[in-house]
């Protein structure tokens, strides 16, 4: 009896594998790779070997300094990469028409240039904005009164997903124009720890606050908290009709110029970077694709 069944037999496709691949081509960096899919560093070198084993043969190229593609690499992307793309918008597409409304994008300060970028990239009114409280950057994330968190990092908390991190800013010291440190181009640690500064008011988890309203600085010299704001324009609207000072990212400084505040680098505090975070059980069908695009612009 004929046992052969009466529609073509497709070969199994080593999906995984030709996702990593399809990234890591974009990136060409393992541990950016891992960030954007969510895995370690060391999956995604086993994806990749396991894709090579498959061919047989590389389709990188890897030393200590770069990633490169071979020409298999080359060969295959040509093909895999926009047809993975696609499989991705579709099924994207097909998840957020699921959802039936638009994702919902948490954001803290201000909206960056990459940001806007990504969500421009989005099919129109698909992304709605939300700006999260200063003091408050999980809450309503974990409550999925929102879809993606795009936050001033770092994040411990449990159920929230990292899916890049991206961003890195030296921080900077905002005073009023009337403040004696405004003439200047530069300031001492020691005059830092003399200044009153406005930290994050609201529920913010310790660990965060110490990475954004630092107590010391890197030579561990302690620094003095007297007021709270609930927002950065707040704090900024504080500074300016006080002697009180604001610690921010220089991005911030860039989206949030005033006439009658000065900004001044603050080289003794360690830099900033930004998450972009989803809830892992409730997930939106654009979250991933507005990653990979947000990826793109921040190179």
């Amino acid at each position: 009896m004929d046992r052969t069944p009466p529609w073509p037999v497709i070969p199994e496709l080593p999906l995984q594998e030709l996702e990593c691949f399809s990234v890591l081509v974009h990136q060409l960096h393992f541990g950016r790779t891992a960030e954007i899919l969510g895995v370690t560093q060391g999956r995604v070198s086993q994806l990749i070997k396991r894709l090579e084993n498959r061919l047989g043969a590389p389709v990188f190229v890897r030393t200590s300094r770069r990633v490169e593609l071979t020409d298999l690499g080359r060969a295959l992307a040509e093909q895999v990469v926009p047809a993975f793309r696609q499989l991705r918008e579709g099924f994207d597409a097909a998840r957020a028409a699921a959802t039936d409304r638009p994702m919902r994008v948490g954001f803290q300060c201000a909206v960056y240039e990459p940001v806007a970028k990504a969500i421009a990239c989005l099919p129109e009114g698909s992304a709605q904005l939300v700006e999260l409280s200063w003091g408050d950057p999980f809450s309503d994330l974990s409550r999925a009164q929102i879809d993606v968190a795009i936050v001033l990092s770092p994040c411990r908390e449990k159920g929230l997903q990292p899916m890049l991190e991206f961003s890195r800013q030296p921080m900077y010291l905002a005073v009023s124009t009337a403040h004696r440190l405004a003439g200047e181009s530069s300031f001492s640690a020691g005059e830092l720890s003399e200044l009153a500064l406005i930290e994050p008011r609201g529920p913010v988890p310790d660990y965060w606050r110490q990475v954004n309203a630092p107590r010391r600085t890197r030579d561990g010299i302690e620094l003095t908290y007297s007021a709270t704001a609930g927002t950065i324009q707040e704090g900024l609207s504080t500074v300016a009709s006080t002697r009180l000072g604001l610690l921010l990212c220089e991005a911030s400084t860039r989206y949030a110029p005033r006439p009658d505040i000065r900004y001044l680098p603050a080289p003794d505090l360690e830099p900033t970077t930004l998450l972009v975070l989803q809830n892992e059980r409730k997930q939106h069908g654009l979250a991933n694709g507005f990653v990979e695009l947000l990826s793109k612009n921040v190179g």
